[in-house]
């Protein structure tokens, strides 16, 4: 969606929780006249940075359903790390 296609409506339904929601309306009826334009810029990164997300992780589950459950090269499987942080 482009930038000017954003309205304060497709912001809150493309939030994906309640919790984000409340918090972008309760900053859509505080904030100044003068700020609503920035507001929005803020809050459309949120929601397209949320959604890129979203991709990478279908992505990358593909991925690991194509190569019996491997990550590509260029991750790194931090879980032994993990483990023997907790172990220590």
């Amino acid at each position: 969606m482009a930038s000017a296609d954003w309205t304060p409506d497709s912001i809150a339904h493309a939030l994906p929780s309640a919790d984000m929601r409340m918090e972008f309306l309760r900053q859509l009826n505080t904030t100044p006249l003068s700020g609503l334009a920035a507001l929005g810029e803020k809050w459309v990164k949120v929601v397209t940075d949320l959604q890129s997300a979203v991709e990478r992780g279908r992505a990358l589950h593909i991925f690991q359903q194509q190569h019996d459950g491997q990550l590509p090269a260029e991750y790194t499987d931090v879980t032994e790390l993990i483990v023997e942080s907790r172990a220590a």
